[in-house]
């Protein structure tokens, strides 16, 4: 059994199934424990039932910040050079402002090498053809 980012081909597929108010985080099946770590600390709740397959979800309690804690999450995996997904129903635009505002390299007033110059960009907006009805 594969995961959604198994067949989507990203490291991260983040949506709410239909009729289902859960939302999902599927990463790779054997996704590193760094990718694992960063959606729990993203607020995201391991699921694990099987030693291979490992799956997130944001807790029910969350109401109408479930949009703001996946945009979130879309943006900082997506800046930290994960392939990420995020379901355009889920997408809050206003979240991804301030998270974008919060990532962006701040000036500085020496002259920096173009060493560092190459942080991965988030996408602009969720993928609009990658919305998951399951």
């Amino acid at each position: 059994m594969g995961s959604l980012a198994d067949e989507e081909d990203t490291d991260v597929e983040i949506y709410r199934r239909y009729a289902d108010p859960t939302v999902y985080a599927d990463s790779r099946t054997n996704a590193d424990e760094k990718l694992l770590q960063l959606l729990d600390l993203l607020g995201f709740e391991r699921k694990s039932p099987m030693p291979m397959y490992t799956w997130h979800e944001l807790p029910q309690n969350l109401g109408e910040r479930e949009n703001l804690c996946a945009t979130r999450a879309w943006a900082v995996l997506a800046h930290l050079g994960y392939a990420v997904n995020l379901d355009p129903e889920l997408h809050c635009p206003n979240t991804e402002r301030i998270v974008r505002s919060a990532l962006a390299p701040k000036p500085s007033a020496q002259p920096q090498s173009d060493e560092f110059d190459t942080a991965p960009s988030v996408p602009v907006t969720p993928a609009a053809g990658h919305a998951h009805s399951l």
